[in-house]
């Protein structure tokens, strides 16, 4: 069997058994640890010699390091409501570093423990994860995914009278440091009012903040995304209402933020969640992009991807080109620095692409509008499209195919 990981597709132990999708899900991941502690033993605060070996920390109560010295190998598990984790400046380390594994170490599904997790069988509110360093992990930094066993149905699908599901909610991530991880923070279906202030993230292998189908109010603010690996560094997937600002983008070689809808692609091989919302009314706004490899702000991003049979769900399972909807997103006041790929990438209208600033050298394009993998004859996807007050500074023109007579460029 396979199991999602922020996007990618990784085999499981061959002893887990198949997941109903018509069945409520319990969260068994706790079960794995071979230590369990909880946060109630530790009446003052937590310290590196409390616990020397991993071990799943039961967030039963508030818990606090007790100084900025203190590495820990844990991993929090939250499943109440109303949790703080406050690590003082100190650290939760796994020591999966990107030069050295921890001795003897093996990777199995087993040894993939992120360094906080949410429980993923109801939804959690107010819940905080202030001042920590969360490094070498084989997994993710935190993990809040939501499986939503047994209430979308086997086919994940939402009827146009139910009332959209309620993820994790009222979440906090601010002042962390997350490096060297396999994905820095995933943010599951639904997930709802979750503000990522002050956080780093490096060198993550995968990406670096995935926001799932649904997510909505997501701010994430005053933060610093480098060296993201083998995908985009930010990924708004069908989330919608939410904003990336005053944040800094250095060499994602696969680049910065990418805005889509995506089509249900793990359509019979995980439990699904079909996309019934569209990445619309997003803001991205006086962020920095610098080396950003492939762009560094896409929006429609899958925009005419072509799927091979019984891939894509939106698509019924037959084969053909998917057509990617991101409306109403603003991109506005950024600053764009590249020698390679291209700065923005606008596959959809209306959207608004105001007053940034593109200096683009080399091999770089400094803006492509187009209908993606579609041709001439979706044109119209385009209307409502307006570029306005962007001051270019560019060695390549910019890459305009099949527009439509509805989108505005301006100077």
């Amino acid at each position: 069997m396979v199991s999602l990981i922020a996007g990618c597709i990784t085999n499981t132990h061959a002893e887990q058994e198949p997941i109903n999708c018509a069945l409520p899900h319990v969260d068994q991941r706790l079960s794995q640890c071979e230590i369990v502690r909880r946060a109630s033993e530790f009446s003052s605060c937590l310290s590196a010699e409390d616990i020397r070996e991993h071990s799943c920390l039961l967030m039963d109560a508030d818990v606090s390091f007790c100084s900025a010295t203190d590495s820990l190998p844990i991993t929090a598990f939250f499943n109440e409501n109303q949790r703080t984790l406050d690590c003082a400046g100190g650290s939760i380390d796994h020591g999966w570093g990107r030069v050295s594994l921890p001795q003897g170490a093996v990777t199995t599904q087993i040894s993939r423990k992120p360094a906080v997790r949410l429980s993923n069988d109801r939804s959690l509110s107010d819940i905080t994860v202030r001042n920590c360093t969360l490094r070498g992990t084989n997994h993710m930094g935190i993990e809040a995914t939501r499986f939503f066993g047994g209430e979308l149905g086997p086919d994940g699908e939402i009827g146009d009278d139910e009332p959209l599901p309620i993820g994790h909610q009222n979440l906090s991530f601010e002042n962390l440091t997350i490096e060297d991880t396999i994905t820095g923070i995933y943010l599951g279906s639904f997930s709802r009012e979750v503000d990522i202030n002050r956080v780093s993230i490096d060198n993550t292998q995968r990406i670096a903040i995935y926001s799932e189908a649904g997510s909505h109010d997501v701010r994430i603010r005053q933060s610093l995304i480098s060296n993201n690996q083998s995908r985009e560094a930010i990924a708004i997937d069908s989330t919608y209402d939410s904003e990336v600002s005053d944040t800094l983008f250095v060499n994602n070689r696969e680049g910065g933020i990418n805005v889509y809808q995506n089509c249900g692609e793990l359509k019979g091989i995980v439990c699904p969640v079909i996309r019934s919302t569209p990445p619309n009314n997003n803001r991205i706004i006086g962020n920095r992009f610098v080396n950003t490899g492939v762009s560094g702000v896409q929006i429609a991003s899958r925009q005419g991807r072509s799927h091979s049979f019984g891939w894509c769900a939106t698509l019924n399972g037959l084969p053909g080109k998917f057509t990617d909807t991101s409306e109403g997103n603003v991109v506005s006041d950024n600053t764009f620095v590249c020698n390679e790929g291209t700065s923005l990438v606008i596959q959809d209208g209306p959207n608004q692409v105001v007053n940034n600033t593109i200096v683009a050298r080399d091999h770089c394009i400094p803006f492509e509008v187009s209908t993606g993998g579609h041709g001439s004859s979706k044109r119209q996807l385009l209307d409502g499209l307006q570029l306005r007050g962007n001051h270019v500074d560019a060695t390549r023109p910019p890459r305009l195919r099949n527009l439509s007579d509805k989108v505005t460029i301006e100077e």
